[in-house]
């Protein structure tokens, strides 16, 4: 799963993988799958993609991610 056909800004394969990373390593932390699908709802700019990133103690990289997902929605 690489492409979220919510995303209507710049497409990049790259982009795509690592924001669809925190994701999949969210959802392998709870296993719960609506945990994934609301992280990847909206392109990656929900609460719950936020709360991933922080789940994953990826605090120094919020904004950057966060960016990413501008970039591609």
């Amino acid at each position: 799963r690489i492409f979220d056909t919510s995303c209507k800004g710049f497409y990049d394969r790259g982009l795509f993988a690592q924001l669809d990373r925190v994701c999949e390593d969210c959802y392998n932390l709870y296993r719960k799958p609506h945990v994934a699908a609301e992280c990847r709802r909206d392109c990656y700019t929900t609460e719950v993609f936020e709360s991933c990133l922080k789940d994953l103690m990826m605090h120094d990289f919020i904004n950057e991610y966060k960016e990413m997902a501008l970039m591609v929605s």
